[in-house]
């Protein structure tokens, strides 16, 4: 998880793939059994570390080791693998907005701060309108009336 912290910054899901050895009681063939298990798409790192926690778990129970058949005795876990399939989405709650879109407003309230806990597409109105002062916790009329007259077109200006 450690790795995952310092190289993820964008939303992702997880593929967990291990084997593990089996062996055939008849003829005493060792065969590798593989498993593979996706995650739902992860916007926070506290979720990839819960999702992956719960794999482990499972993974480490005795109950869900799968055979081809009952003639197959388990032997041994053989190799764990986590691949991370990132996106192109910011993870919710990393941090400061970009220095770009922080500087463009350079005035007496300071930089912008990131409010990427909320879930809809209004993240740069949300900033502004906070900047501008509105609550932090209380920002959602204010933003949208904000993008409303900044997307507000007039009549002769529409194709």
């Amino acid at each position: 998880m450690s790795k995952t912290r310092e190289n993820i910054c964008t939303s992702f899901y997880i593929r967990h793939v291990y084997s593990y050895k089996l062996l055939n009681n008849e003829d005493n063939t060792v065969i590798l059994f593989y498993t593979n298990h996706g995650s739902p798409w992860i916007k926070k790192l506290a979720e990839s570390e819960k999702w992956l926690n719960e794999q482990e778990t499972k993974r480490l129970q005795s109950d869900n080791i799968k055979r081809p058949s009952t003639k197959w005795k388990f032997l041994s876990f053989y190799n764990v693998d986590v691949k991370v399939v990132l996106d192109r989405q910011p993870l919710l709650g990393t941090g400061p907005i970009p220095d770009w879109l922080r500087n463009i407003s350079r005035g007496r309230a300071g930089p912008m701060i990131a409010l990427d806990t909320y879930q809809d597409n209004l993240c740069l109105w949300r900033c502004i309108a906070v900047h501008r002062g509105a609550r932090i916790d209380r920002s959602t009329t204010a933003v949208r009336i904000l993008a409303k007259s900044f997307l507000n077109l007039r009549p002769s200006q529409t194709m």
